[in-house]
């Protein structure tokens, strides 16, 4: 036994012997500065390209297996110029040999990459730059195939890997470039820095990620700046990232001067094996705009289905717009789009998407509703909204001095008309609509109680609207329009009742001419895709009728007894009667054919 041990011992010494001379002789026989000709050459052989080593090739042997490579180039493919494919300043990479030949556990550390470069082009006719690379790729592997599934199964028997780390990654001074000839496109990412801690399975690891990013059409210059933590379990299939933190700003065509800035947070969990996703305390703030929410969701590889919710904190729109150097629609009141919020609650999956407790405040405005949108394929969609109160004149453009109507270009002639009616897309839409306000005012008319349904289905749009309480009456009635044949055919039906026409004249036209109370009713039809062939195929009924009224700033009775005293030579009596014309009643009725009106019961008394 002795013996035995004795034997054990002097080959372990033998060992250790080799193994410290091997440290100290191979990196002084062995200097792979020697090989770069053949490095060179094999290159060539199995690329086509020319690669330059312009720097020294570092090797380190134990405790750690290392190599060091300085000043690479890689040349381009025939045709795409005498820049290089790629380059490379420094790049070092090392594996520790003691715990790989104990434990057989991989301990690289770590692994540095300096000043890359990448030219990347495709060419107008769609040859890329690597195309030669891949072709050379694909027939090596075709001839190593056999080998590497005798590999594979000789793996397979023995035991596997143990442990793997990595010290982290550091890639520093990159920069790539991509240059489309067939597209006119562009990028450049430019001072590319990654920066990892150390990584290994089921252990947290920071990160960070800059670059610049430049762009020719449009032309823009971009600084992005991505952080957080990273936690990967490759057994479980989960990744997690948190405090994941990125930064955007974008200067160039179309944005203001200082540019347009934006940050975003969160906390990001993903399950392959369980087919989970979920973000947490999601922050994306751009000036004073900022949404926060969180969002789940479930069978993200089979059967994607989401769920989460979403606020929009209120903040001045208008001001936002005017900092970044947004177009700010011109409103008849300046003081509106200074007050906008929003929350809403959402659920998405392969075939719905809904939009439940929304809330929104716009200015005076508040908002809530839900919207659903069913089939994305050929798409449904539902909705109903209730407005409390909104003005509409104050979003609309102000009115100016010299403002007429008309359709008439500036030389006379009748200005070409445009097709009123979308047809093409009225025949897919499927919409059930119900919206509610409570007052509204638009062309200073005003109404309150407003309950509009649309509905619209296979080229059939319908319209059905009753306003509770329009000038201390009624209104309602109906909107037909359908557009399945060659030209689309419009059905109106309106009726009014217990109108005040005073107070609705002077709203309309700013002046008080006419007092009464009274209705209208209106069926018409009508077929075109212009106003001028509505107007010329305008058939229907209509008729109107008010009580109790006057028609104020003349007063016809008044100048029947003044002209008949001044006949008979009589000074006209003196009298305080206002100056209106009172009547009983005042009542039409009227035909319309192909857009000719006749009325034959004009009935005033």
């Amino acid at each position: 036994m002795g013996k035995i041990l004795k034997v054990l011992f002097g080959l372990l010494v033998l060992l250790v012997v080799l193994i410290v001379a091997a440290v100290i002789i191979v990196p002084m026989v062995v200097d792979p500065n020697d090989h770069k000709q053949e490095i060179i050459a094999e290159v060539q052989k199995a690329t086509g390209r020319d690669l330059t080593i312009g720097g020294d090739i570092g090797l380190s042997v134990f405790p750690w297996l290392g190599l060091e490579l300085n000043g690479l180039s890689l040349s381009n493919a025939p045709g795409f110029g005498d820049q290089p494919f790629a380059a490379l300043d420094h790049v070092q990479v090392r594996v520790n040999l003691v715990p790989l030949i104990l434990q057989q556990a991989l301990e690289v550390d770590k692994v540095q990459v300096e000043g890359l470069v990448l030219n990347l082009a495709k060419s107008k006719d769609g040859v890329t730059n690597w195309d030669d690379l891949v072709e050379a790729g694909q027939k090596e592997t075709a001839d190593s195939r056999a080998a590497e599934v005798q590999v594979t199964e000789k793996k397979s028997a023995g035991k596997g890997m143990g442990a793997f780390s990595i010290g982290g990654i550091e890639i520093s001074g990159a920069h790539i470039v991509w240059d489309d000839k067939s597209t006119g496109d562009r990028f450049e990412i430019k001072d590319l820095e990654v920066k990892t801690g150390a990584m290994s399975p089921g252990q947290p690891v920071e990160f960070s990620l800059g670059l610049g990013l430049e762009s020719a059409q449009p032309a823009l210059q971009s600084r992005v700046d991505l952080s957080g933590n990273l936690n990967a379990d490759p057994k479980a299939g989960s990744i997690a990232v948190e405090t994941l933190r990125l930064l955007l700003k974008v200067t160039g065509e179309g944005l203001p001067k200082e540019g347009v800035e934006a940050e975003l947070r969160a906390d990001l969990y993903v399950n392959q094996k369980a087919e989970i996703l979920e973000i947490k305390n999601l922050v994306l703030e751009s000036g004073e705009l900022k949404i926060s929410g969180a969002a789940k969701g479930q069978g993200i590889q089979s059967a994607p289905a989401f769920n989460g919710e979403i606020k929009l904190a209120e903040f001045s729109l208008r001001q936002w717009m005017e900092k970044f150097g947004l177009p700010v629609p011109e409103t008849a009141d300046p003081k509106v789009l200074n007050r906008l919020g929003m929350t809403l609650a959402f659920t998405a999956d392969q075939k719905r998407v809904a939009l439940k407790d929304l809330r929104m405040a716009l200015d005076d405005t508040q908002i809530k509703g839900e919207f659903e949108l069913i089939d994305p394929a050929n798409p449904a969609y539902a909705f109903t909204f209730d407005i409390d109160k909104i003005d509409l004149d104050r979003y609309l453009p102000p009115k100016s001095a010299g403002e007429t109507g008309g359709s008439q270009s500036s030389s006379g002639k009748q200005a070409k008309e445009e097709p009123l009616f979308p047809v093409e897309m009225l025949r897919k839409l499927d919409l059930d609509g119900t919206l509610r306000v409570g007052s509204v005012k638009a062309n200073n008319i005003r109404a309150e109680a407003i309950q509009v349904k649309v509905k619209s289905k296979g080229g059939k749009l319908n319209i059905d609207q009753k306003v509770g309480r329009f000038y201390d009456g009624a209104l309602k009635g109906t909107v037909n329009l359908d557009v399945r044949g060659k030209t689309p055919k419009l059905k109106i039906k309106q009726s009014a009742s217990g109108i005040q026409a005073g107070p609705l004249v002077k709203d309309v036209s700013g002046q008080d001419r006419l007092a009464g109370l009274g209705g209208f009713n209106a069926n018409l039809t009508s077929a075109g895709q212009t106003v001028s062939q509505l107007k010329k195929t305008l058939n229907g009924k209509l008729d109107f009728d008010f009580r109790n009224g006057a028609v104020k700033g003349i007063n016809l009775a008044k100048m029947l007894r003044d002209a008949k005293a001044k006949l008979t030579g009589k000074t006209p009596p003196a009298t305080n009667e206002p100056e209106q014309t009172d009547f009983s009643e005042m009542s039409a009725s009227a035909v319309i054919r192909n857009g000719v009106l006749d009325n034959r019961d004009l009935l005033a008394k």
